[in-house]
């Protein structure tokens, strides 16, 4: 028997899981002591868990979410579980990854130590699936002895939206690298960051987008910079029609709001649960269900 829980910011999925799948749906109480600490319980535990194939969606978005999760996890592994699947929408530390300084920390590293000394239990290792890690070396953060990793796309995502005579943008060589061959039928092209002292400047040189569709594309998008600064050249260029997606967006300082003013479309996914909040203000905001994905690896 398989059975899904959720954290309660991704409740939503609930109401995809198909009946006909079998697919059992537990019930766990999320709450807080006084002291803000965690008060977690899981209801009907002899039937919907124990010796049962589990599968865990949660919310890493946050330092206390990961700890929330991880508690979580750890209470599922001591109920005898046949198998263990932690679907990890978002890897929070992707761009930590390594150091250039000696007293730097590389977080992505030390949060995989810890993911990676979950238990497993029957015949079966943990798994952890996650939906375009920043930098794919970083599932090697993971020891593979301990547990397995599985890197998932939501390329597949966007393709679904956009028309064939889209022009793909990649705001750098490394994002080029990462998804070309998601959209090798596409014509593409790739923007360069120059800088001169203090100054950061887009480039883009051999191409001519004026009344062509462009969609700029990228893994991970941490703030509005980088977009829009590329945005403002291919406006410069006569492009008709500027549109963005990311599979991770993090919106420092209600970022999107001007992000959303640059752009005709600004496409998210829901693999971090609060931009559906953002989404209900911005009009031409338009959040991509992750669901597919992850029905696909239960």
């Amino acid at each position: 028997m398989k059975t899904i829980i959720t954290h309660p910011n991704f409740d939503s999925l609930w109401e995809k899981i198909s009946l006909d799948l079998g697919i059992k749906k537990a019930k766990v109480n999320f709450e807080k002591f006084p002291d803000t600490w965690p008060n977690f319980f899981i209801e009907n535990v002899k039937e919907d868990v124990e010796h049962h194939e589990i599968t865990y969606i949660g919310d890493f978005s946050t330092p206390e979410l990961v700890f929330d999760n991880y508690i979580i996890i750890r209470w599922i592994l001591d109920y005898c579980v046949k198998k263990l699947r932690i679907v990890m929408p978002y890897f929070p530390v992707g761009t930590m990854e390594r150091i250039n300084v000696k007293w730097e920390i590389a977080t992505a590293k030390y949060f995989g130590d810890i993911f990676s000394n979950i238990p497993s239990w029957s015949v079966w290792k943990s798994s952890i699936h996650i939906l375009d890690i920043h930098a794919l070396a970083e599932r090697f953060f993971f020891d593979s002895h301990k547990v397995n990793v599985d890197i998932h796309t939501a390329m597949v995502l966007i393709k679904a939206k956009i028309i064939p005579k889209t022009v793909i943008v990649f705001p750098d060589d490394w994002a080029k690298k990462r998804f070309w061959n998601d959209f090798k039928d596409y014509e593409t092209i790739v923007c360069a960051k120059t800088r001169i002292w203090d100054k950061r400047e887009i480039i883009i040189t051999e191409w001519n987008p004026e009344n062509k569709d462009l969609l700029i594309v990228d893994d991970l998008i941490q703030s509005w910079w980088t977009i829009i600064e590329t945005t403002k050249v291919l406006k410069k260029m006569w492009a008709n029609n500027i549109s963005a997606f990311a599979t991770h967006w993090i919106f420092p300082n209600n970022s999107y709001t001007k992000l959303s003013q640059q752009l005709d479309t600004l496409y998210v996914t829901n693999s971090i649960p609060i931009n559906l909040d953002f989404a209900k203000d911005v009009k031409n905001m338009k959040v991509l269900d992750i669901w597919s994905i992850i029905e696909k690896v239960m």
